[in-house]
C-alpha cells in the first residue's frame, strides 16, 4: 500500500526476472506460425498470444524503470515514483489476466462464454463448460469464513442465470469450493467442531447448486485434511439421497499423487452407490507435492503420502481413470490433465464410452495441447478450471499452478523445451523405478543420523494408544535433597569421573544412541507423562520427544567427530601434504597434537518449559564428552526428568555419572552451583537466575568455572506492508500463543509496518478468537494452562502493569474447558519499544506500529539488549537478509515462526541479556563442555630428523 515499499518489492523480485518471451501458452513459444492464422479462431489466438507478449513487454519496461542497486532511476525522477509504481502493478495485471478469468463472477461469466464459443467453434469437442474458482486462501477467522461463503452463494446465483435449467448438469458451467475458505479450523482433531458448523454451510451451498442446475465439486486440499473432508462427504452424498435425489452435480476433487488415491476413488464409487447417487469427480495430479514432503520431513512421519517419481504418479493417474470409468453406473468422471500422453491413454481406456467422461484444464494452461485434441476430432467433453478473483488473491494459487506446471518434469514445461525430443516427451509412463527420488524422512539428516520419529494426529487410528496411555499414566512423586545429598553426590560424582572419561567416546556416543532407540520405543507413554506434568497440549509433547531423540544422536555424531585427536596444522585435504612436499606440514622435527577431555562433575540446570528436550540436550552433551553430571530438573517437572535419567541408566551410563537431585532453585539449584569442585554449570532459565548463578560461580575460591546459559528475549518480530497477512497471522499465533507462550523463543513484540497494522491485527484478533484455551489432555485444545499458581499470578501481575501503559486490543475467549492457571491469549498495542519493561512468559504480545526506515527499527530492537529470536516477514528478499544481517539476535527467521528449532539445522541460543551461548544444538557446543590439550614433541630430539632424509 505504500509507493517506498512497492518500489522495493517490485525492484528486488522483478529485478532477477528475464522476460524475453512468454511461455504461458503450453508448447507456444510466442511467435504466430502461418498455419495458426487459417485456424477457425484465427482472431482467439492472435489474441491471447498478443496479450501474453504485451504482459512480457510490460514486465520488461517496468524492470528498466524501477530503481537500481543504488536506488537511482531516471524515469523515476522523470515520472515520479507512483507513475512507475502505477506501471508495474499494471503490467502484473496484464500478467495475472492470463490465469485469472476475471476479477468478479459476471466478469468470468461473460468471458467464460466467449472462450467456450470459441472452443465450440474449432471442432471436435461435444462441449465446454467452466468450473469456476473463487480465488482466496483458507480462512483464518470467522469473517473470512462469512466472506467465501458469501462468494460463493453470489456465484452460484450469477451462474444460475446462465444455467440451462433443462439441460443434463454436467452440460452447464459449475464451481469449486474449498472446505479450508469456510471454516478457519478446518482439521481432523476438530471433526466435531467441523461437523457441526462446516457441514451445514456446505449442504447450503449444494441446496443452491442443485436449485441452479449447475454442479458443485469439492476441492483437494492438503492430504492431512483428506479423512475430515471424507466426513463431510459422505454425510452429504446421504443427505443428497434423501433431499435432492434427482441432483447429480457433486462431486470431489481427488489427487492421484496420494498414495492412498486408489482407495479413495473406491470409496467414492461405494459410497455412490451406497446410495443410489450420481456424483461428477475430478481426477487431478495435485498441486501441494512439496508442502506435502516437507511436512511429512518436518513431522518425521515413516513415509510419504505422495509418490516422489513423477512417473508414478503418472502411473496411479491411470489406475485411478480405470476405476473411474469402472464405476460410470454411479460416476461422471472429471479427468484433468495437461498431458497429451494421458490424454491419449485416457480416450483409449473410454473407447466408444466418451460420454461417460470430460477432460479439464487449467485456463490459460494447456489451451494448445487442448485445441490440437479439437482439431483431431476426439468428440469429448472439456472443463475449463477458471479462477475469478482480484489480483491480490492471485498470488498463491499462481505459484502453486506455475510450480506444478513449470517443473522440468512437467509434461508442459518439456513440451515448451525444444531440446526435449519427441521419444523424451511422449516416452511411457508404466515402468517401476526402484532407487528412491527423496530421501525417507528418516533418511534426511544421511546415515550417521536418523531422524526422529513423529505421529501425524490427523490419522485417528494413531491417537487412541496416546490417550490410553494419558488415561493410565502416574506421576511419581521424588522426595527433595537434602544439603546432604548433595555433598555426597558430588563425591559420587567425582569419584565416577576418572572411569567415565577414560570410557573410549565411541561407547559413551553408544550409550547416547541407546537412549535415543529407547525413548523412541517409549514415545507414547513418555508424551503421555509431559502431558500430564508439564500440561503440554500433545502436538508440543511430541515434538518435546522428540527434540530430545535428536539432541542424543545429534551429539553422539558430534562427539565423534570432535573428540579425536588431530596433528596439527591441519591440512586443507588428505592430499595437502602430498601434492607439492614429501613430508608432513609444519615446522620439521616436531609433531603437535590437539584434542579434547573432559572437565569434570557438571551441574545442569533445566527449565519446566522444556523438562525432557531441554533436560536431555545439557545431560547428553556432558555425558557424551566424558563428564559427569549432577542434574537438577525444575522443581514442577521432576517426574520427566526421572523418567529420562532411568533411560540414561538403562543404557548403560553408570549411575553415579548421572545423578538427579530435585527440589527449590533458591536451595538445591544454589547448592550445587556452590559445591566445591564443579567443573562447569549449564543453564537455561530467566536472566535472573543466570545473572545469580554467574555471581556464586565469580564469588567462589578455586578455579574459574565456564558458566554455559541460554536465557529469555524480548524477541520481537517485524512486518512490512509487503508481507502476506495470512502468513503473518499464521506466524504470529503459533509464535506468541502456541505452548502457552511458554517458550524461550516465543514472539514477545509484533513490530507491523503502519499501512498493514489495522488488516494484520485484525486477522491476528481474528484467528486469535478461534483458539482453544483447554486441558491439554483433548487433541483440539490449542493453549494450555501456565505452568502452575505462582507463574499464573506473576503473569496477572505482569498484564496489570501492561495495561496501564498499553491499549488493549483483543482477549481470547476462554471457553468452559479452561483450567486453573490458564491465561487468555491476548495482544496490547504500545505506543514505542521504549515501552517493552519486561519479559511476560505467557500468551501475551505487544504490538507496535512503525514506519520510516527499517534500518532505524532495527537499531532500536537491538538498542533492547536481548538477542534470542526474531522473525522478519518480508517478501523484500534483500530489505529482509540486510536487516537479518544488523540483527544482533541468535536465531532470526524470515517468513516463518520463530519457534521449533530443529537440533542440527537451527542450533539454538543468543547474545547479551539472552545468554552466554554456544548454541545447543550446534556445531560448536559440545567442545565448552572440554579442556583443550597440546602435545608438542620433538621428534630429531635423538639427533636429526630422519624425515628429512627420506
Amino acid at each position: 500500500p505504500d509507493v517506498e515499499t512497492a518500489m522495493a518489492l517490485a525492484a528486488d523480485q522483478l529485478g532477477r526476472g528475464e522476460f524475453a518471451q512468454s511461455v504461458v501458452d503450453a508448447g507456444e513459444d510466442g511467435h504466430i506460425e502461418a498455419h495458426d492464422l487459417h485456424d477457425a479462431g484465427e482472431h482467439h489466438v492472435l489474441q491471447r498470444r498478443a496479450m501474453a507478449r504485451l504482459s512480457d513487454a510490460a514486465l520488461s519496461l517496468s524492470k528498466k524503470m524501477l530503481p537500481d542497486v543504488d536506488g537511482k532511476s531516471s524515469l523515476i525522477t522523470r515520472l515520479g515514483a507512483r507513475t512507475v509504481v502505477g506501471a508495474t502493478v499494471r503490467a502484473l495485471q496484464l500478467l495475472g489476466r492470463q490465469f485469472v478469468l476475471g476479477q468478479t463472477i459476471e466478469e468470468a461469466i461473460k468471458r467464460g462464454d466467449g472462450d467456450k464459443a470459441h472452443a465450440m467453434k474449432a471442432g471436435g469437442l461435444t462441449q465446454v463448460c467452466m468450473s469456476y474458482d473463487m480465488l482466496g486462501e483458507g480462512a483464518r477467522t470467522e469473517e473470512d469464513a462469512q466472506r467465501y461463503m458469501a462468494s460463493y452463494q453470489h456465484a452460484i446465483a450469477a451462474m444460475g442465470k446462465h444455467a440451462n435449467a433443462q439441460a443434463p448438469v454436467r452440460a452447464n458451467d459449475g464451481i469449486s469450493i474449498k472446505l479450508s475458505a469456510l471454516h478457519p479450523r478446518y482439521e481432523d482433531v476438530n471433526s466435531e467442531r467441523v461437523m457441526a458448523e462446516l457441514l451445514p454451510r456446505v449442504w447450503t451451498l449444494c441446496e443452491q447448486a442443485a436449485a441452479a442446475n449447475v454442479s458443485l465439486t469439492m476441492d483437494a486440499e492438503e492430504v492431512d485434511r483428506l479423512e475430515v473432508s471424507l466426513r463431510i462427504f459422505d454425510a452429504v452424498v446421504a443427505r443428497i439421497a434423501t433431499d435432492l435425489p434427482h441432483w447429480s452435480g457433486f462431486g470431489l476433487a481427488m489427487q492421484a499423487y496420494q498414495t492412498r488415491a486408489l482407495e479413495l476413488v473406491q470409496h467414492v464409487i461405494a459410497v455412490a452407490r451406497q446410495h443410489k447417487v450420481k456424483l461428477m469427480c475430478r481426477l487431478v495430479k495435485g498441486a501441494y507435492w512439496d508442502t506435502e514432503i516437507k511436512r511429512a520431513q518436518e513431522l518425521g512421519l515413516p513415509c510419504y503420502p505422495v509418490f516422489t517419481h513423477k512417473h508414478h504418479t503418472d502411473i496411479h493417474y491411470l489406475a485411478c481413470a480405470q476405476a473411474m470409468l469402472a464405476g460410470a453406473d454411479v460416476l461422471y468422471s472429471q479427468f484433468a490433465t495437461h498431458n497429451a500422453g494421458t490424454i491419449a491413454a485416457l480416450l483409449h481406456m473410454a473407447g466408444e464410452q466418451r460420454s461417460h467422461f470430460e477432460l479439464q484444464r487449467l485456463h490459460g494452461m494447456g489451451e494448445g495441447v487442448y485445441r490440437e485434441l479439437g482439431k483431431s476430432g476426439a468428440n469429448v467433453a472439456l472443463r475449463v478450471y477458471a479462477p475469478v478473483g482480484k489480483h491480490r488473491d492471485l498470488l498463491a494459487y499462481l505459484v502453486r499452478r506455475l510450480l506444478e506446471n513449470g517443473a522440468n518434469s512437467s509434461f508442459v514445461h518439456q513440451l515448451a523445451d525444444e531440446s526435449v525430443g519427441m521419444d523424451k516427451l511422449l516416452s511411457s509412463p508404466l515402468h517401476i523405478t526402484r532407487a528412491a527420488a527423496l530421501p525417507l524422512p528418516s533418511e534426511i539428516y544421511g546415515p550417521g543420523r536418523t531422524n526422529s520419529v513423529g505421529v501425524d494426529f490427523a490419522e485417528a487410528a494413531r491417537r487412541q494408544p496416546y490417550l490410553d496411555a494419558l488415561a493410565g499414566c502416574r506421576v511419581n512423586v521424588l522426595p527433595e535433597a537434602t544439603a546432604a545429598d548433595l555433598v555426597q553426590a558430588m563425591v559420587r560424582s567425582q569419584a565416577a569421573f576418572a572411569v567415565w572419561r577414560d570410557t573410549p567416546v565411541a561407547q559413551r556416543a553408544g550409550a547416547l544412541n541407546r537412549v535415543a532407540d529407547l525413548m523412541t520405543q517409549r514415545m507414547v507413554p513418555l508424551c503421555a507423562l509431559v502431558v500430564k506434568e508439564a500440561h503440554k497440549t500433545w502436538p508440543d509433547a511430541v515434538a518435546e520427544v522428540r527434540e530430545a531423540v535428536d539432541f542424543l544422536r545429534y551429539y553422539a555424531n558430534e562427539a565423534q567427530r570432535v573428540m579425536v585427536e588431530h596433528t596439527l596444522p591441519m591440512p586443507v585435504s588428505s592430499s595437502a601434504a602430498t601434492s607439492s612436499w614429501p613430508h608432513a606440514l609444519g615446522i620439521t622435527g616436531e609433531t603437535n597434537t590437539f584434542r579434547l577431555g573432559a572437565k569434570g562433575a557438571w551441574v545442569a540446570i533445566s527449565p519446566w518449559n522444556f523438562p525432557l528436550a531441554i533436560f536431555t540436550g545439557q545431560v547428553c552433551a556432558a555425558l557424551v564428552t566424558g563428564n559427569t553430571v549432577l542434574a537438577k530438573p525444575a522443581e514442577q517437572t521432576p517426574a520427566i526428568a526421572q523418567a529420562a535419567v532411568d533411560l540414561f541408566h538403562e543404557a548403560g551410563v553408570p549411575k553415579d555419572a548421572l545423578q538427579l537431585l530435585h527440589g527449590a532453585g533458591e536451595t538445591v539449584g544454589a547448592g550445587l552451583v556452590g559445591l566445591p569442585g564443579v567443573a562447569g554449570v549449564v543453564f537455561t532459565g530467566s536472566t535472573a537466575a543466570a545473572r545469580a548463578i554467574a555471581n556464586n560461580l565469580a564469588s567462589k575460591a578455586g578455579p574459574i568455572v565456564p558458566l554455559i546459559a541460554e536465557t529469555g528475549g524480548l524477541n520481537a518480530m517485524v512486518v512490512d506492508s509487503s508481507a502476506l497477512p495470512e502468513q503473518v497471522s499464521d506466524a504470529v499465533v503459533q509464535s506468541a500463543f502456541r505452548s502457552a507462550g511458554q517458550r524461550c523463543s516465543a514472539t514477545r513484540i509484533l513490530c507491523v509496518h503502519e499501512a498493514v497494522a489495522d488488516t494484520v491485527i485484525d486477522m491476528i484478533r481474528g484467528a486469535t478468537q478461534q483458539l482453544r484455551v483447554g486441558n491439554p489432555a483433548a487433541l483440539a485444545t490449542d493453549v494450555g494452562p501456565l505452568i502452575d499458581a505462582e507463574a499464573a499470578a506473576n503473569i496477572g501481575a505482569q498484564i496489570e502493569r501492561l495495561k496501564a501503559r498499553a491499549k488493549p486490543l483483543f482477549t481470547a475467549d476462554m471457553g468452559p474447558q479452561a483450567m486453573p492457571n490458564s491465561v487468555a491469549p491476548q495482544a496490547y498495542e504500545i505506543a514505542s519499544l521504549d515501552d517493552v519493561k519486561e519479559e511476560i512468559f505467557a500468551p501475551v504480545l505487544q504490538v507496535v506500529r512503525w514506519s520510516g526506515s527499517p534500518t532505524a527499527l532495527m537499531q532500536q530492537i537491538n538498542a533492547l539488549g536481548y538477542g534470542l529470536t526474531l522473525g522478519i516477514h518480508s517478501r523484500i528478499d534483500s530489505r529482509a537478509q540486510a536487516m537479518a544481517a544488523m540483527a544482533r539476535v541468535g536465531n532470526v527467521y524470515i517468513n516463518r515462526n520463530t519457534i521449533g528449532a530443529v537440533v542440527g539445522l537451527q542450533p539454538f541460543g543468543g547474545e547479551g541479556l539472552s545468554g552466554t551461548g554456544p548454541k545447543a544444538g550446534g556445531p560448536h557446543y559440545l567442545p565448552r563442555f572440554c579442556n583443550e590439550y597440546t602435545l608438542t614433541t620433538n621428534t630429531a630430539a635423538a639427533g636429526g630428523n630422519v624425515a628429512l632424509f627420506v
